[in-house]
């Protein structure tokens, strides 16, 4: 009886840790519905919610200090420098895969990259428009990736159509 409760609470445990940060990303989805792109004369830009930069900020230093640590640990304990290959790994993928900002003007879109030169395409060039299964994203011709945490999807899809007029838009698929 004693095992099947402790199954039971930490079954309870693992649930309710997804429906927080399941809830918790609907939230800054949301948020991000609600905002407007900022807009300098005709260039408008789609950058990612407060929310979502104040949790990248903190995963960040938060792995910062955990490689801290285990530096520290290793260097106390004569061992090798692989352990920092972990955080090292997590940090580099989360970078990686962080919403990027897009920003549209007369010309097209362009979506801004760190390492790399932006990513660009003119409006004339957008044969389709694609929104990822289950992931609200979308795809401009497979080269723009416009994420569901970036403000104002609706300007943004509103101005590919305006700008766009061939551009073929696939109808966003909805869950029930």
């Amino acid at each position: 009886m004693r095992e099947f409760i402790t199954t039971i609470l930490l079954l309870s445990v693992w649930v309710g840790s997804y429906v927080c940060v399941t809830t918790f990303f609907s939230s800054i989805k949301r948020s991000a519905l609600r905002q407007q792109p900022r807009q300098h004369g005709a260039q408008l830009d789609f950058f990612p919610t407060a929310r979502m930069q104040f949790l990248l900020r903190t995963i960040f230093l938060l792995l910062l200090a955990f490689g801290g640590l285990v530096l520290v640990a290793t260097r106390k304990e004569g061992g090798a420098l692989f352990a920092l290959l972990v955080p090292a790994s997590v940090f580099l993928l989360i970078f990686l895969v962080r919403p990027v900002s897009v920003v549209a003007d007369d010309r097209g879109i362009r979506q801004r990259r760190w390492i790399l030169h932006d990513k660009e395409i003119n409006w004339e060039d957008i044969a389709s428009v694609a929104y990822g299964r289950n992931t609200g994203t979308t795809y401009v011709r497979s080269k723009i990736r416009f994420s569901a945490f970036l403000v104002g999807r609706a300007r943004f899809e509103h101005e590919i159509r305006a700008h766009a007029r061939d551009a073929e838009v696939h109808a966003e698929e909805k869950d029930d």
